[in-house]
């Protein structure tokens, strides 16, 4: 059997020495490592555009940094790691439109910025058998980070400019050495943990800024170290958990939905842990001394909150009057209808009763008059038309009963939406008391915190005025 084999050889000079391609056609590509160190492999361009050929590096067996700069390969898929990358510890790869990429338990070190990357291909392997600390992915597609999960050994890692939108914190409940995790510029307008206390002991920088962000909860996060956290141009209004986190320094906080409440309650508690807030939002007066912008929530007065209260109570003493007349409305309609049917019955069972059945008489013939048995047939229909039971219910009766039954049936349907109605009302009513008492509770504080504050400052005049010399 004849094989054919389409060789291209290229030869390249450059600063890392030589670099040499083949191709073989359908089936395998070869190229042939340049000399940048003596550790390294170095190849300028690569062409992989089928990701079913096989890939072979000519003399990468001693080697253990992998170098692409640039080509085009469309995807290095699993086949290609344990057949060429199975020994190599530190793997870069420049702009090649990269879509998919593999990874060998062996990989330290893993580059591949600036492509178009949705899959990651990790094998199953044994637990910590994944030794990855470094992985820059950064400037990718990739919409989920579940198959990092074996990455046990991560200790830094690179997602920024990709396209996540839900983030399940739990992903990273494994790496205990994960120092830095950048997520800023991506699409996250949700950040949770499925664990219910996430453990990220070495973890000092979290950045989380340009997403879509509206609450951030770090309550149940153990973040011992975190020393920086980027929010800034989010949608913020509230970030619950920071005083948990003891070792933070520095945080942004610009560009964000701050309701003046909760940034003012934040900012003082930031403040006794000597937090530095690094960045200000521009023509902002800002609360604390800061220029964080926020918006001031109006405050309801007492009178409106006794009115709402009021109106509340109407409601429900209306929402029990409409309940007990529908009950009423109930009963009444079933025994008005169990009547109707008592009546139906009584007067079906009444001509019943009444009902006589009507049979011929049989006339006296002489024996000369005696019909022949030809004319016999003929008075037999006559006979059975006789012995047929009168008809009970009319059809005008049967279509009366219908259309009670059909007004009735609307009428429950009637109720049961007024019904309906007001207990939604009633659930919607209960909310706003709630939420009605919490404010006039929070405004009753401030106020009780901005009368003590007059009260100081009337007593620091009163100690001022008294010690003024006389004249």
């Amino acid at each position: 059997m004849l094989l054919r084999y389409h060789i291209t050889v290229g030869l390249l000079a450059c600063y890392a020495g030589v670099v040499f391609a083949a191709s073989q056609s359908e089936e395998e590509i070869v190229y042939k490592c340049a000399t940048a160190g003596p550790k390294t492999c170095f190849l300028n361009v690569v062409k992989l555009e089928d990701a079913s050929h096989k890939l072979k590096l000519v003399d990468i067996e001693d080697k253990t940094i992998l170098n692409i700069k640039g080509g085009s390969i469309v995807a290095l898929q699993t086949q290609h790691c344990r057949s060429v990358f199975a020994k190599l510890e530190k793997v870069s790869i420049g702009r090649v439109g990269l879509k998919e990429l593999c990874f060998a338990p062996s990989f330290v070190y893993v580059s591949a910025e600036h492509n178009r990357i949705k899959t990651l291909h990790v094998p199953e392997a044994a637990p910590a058998a994944y030794r990855v600390e470094v992985l820059r992915l950064n400037d990718n597609q990739l919409e989920s980070v579940e198959s990092m999960r074996a990455f046990v050994a991560l200790k830094e890692l690179h997602l920024e400019r990709n396209a996540l939108s839900t983030l399940d914190m739990a992903c990273f409940a494994e790496m205990p050495k994960l120092e830095k995790l950048y997520l800023a510029y991506n699409r996250l307008n949700v950040i949770a943990s499925t664990v219910s206390e996430l453990s990220l002991p070495a973890l000092s920088v979290l950045a989380l800024q340009n997403n879509t962000l509206t609450v951030l909860d770090l309550r149940t996060w153990s973040l011992p170290n975190l020393e920086l956290l980027e929010l800034s141009a989010n949608n913020l209004t509230k970030v619950s958990g920071l005083d948990n986190v003891q070792a933070l320094s520095d945080i942004s906080l610009a560009g964000n939905r701050w309701q003046c409440h909760e940034l003012d309650q934040m900012l003082e508690q930031l403040e006794k842990n000597d937090v530095t807030v690094k960045d200000g939002d521009v023509n902002c007066g800002g609360i604390r001394n800061s220029s964080i912008c926020c918006t001031h929530a109006e405050q309801p007065s007492e009178e409106t909150l006794q009115t709402n209260l009021a109106k509340f109570d109407t409601l429900r003493e209306r929402y029990g009057e409409m309940e007990t007349r529908f009950n009423e409305t109930v009963q009444k309609t079933i025994a008005d209808f169990e009547a109707k049917i008592r009546g139906l019955k009584e007067s079906y069972e009444k001509r019943n009763e009444e009902a006589v059945p009507v049979t011929p008489k049989p006339e006296t013939m002489d024996e000369e008059e005696t019909p022949t048995t030809d004319e016999m047939p003929a008075a037999e229909p006559v006979a059975k038309a006789a012995q047929c039971d009168e008809c009970v219910c009319s059809k005008e009766s049967i279509d009366k009963v219908e259309s009670k039954l059909a007004e009735l049936e609307q009428k429950l349907e009637e109720n049961n939406a007024l019904l309906k109605g007001l207990k939604d009302n009633q659930s919607q009513f209960s909310y706003m008391t709630v939420v009605a008492k919490h404010e006039f509770r929070t405004a009753v504080k401030r106020g009780e915190h901005k009368l003590k504050e007059l009260s100081s400052m009337l007593a620091m005049l009163r100690e001022h005025v008294k010690q003024k010399p006389t004249t």
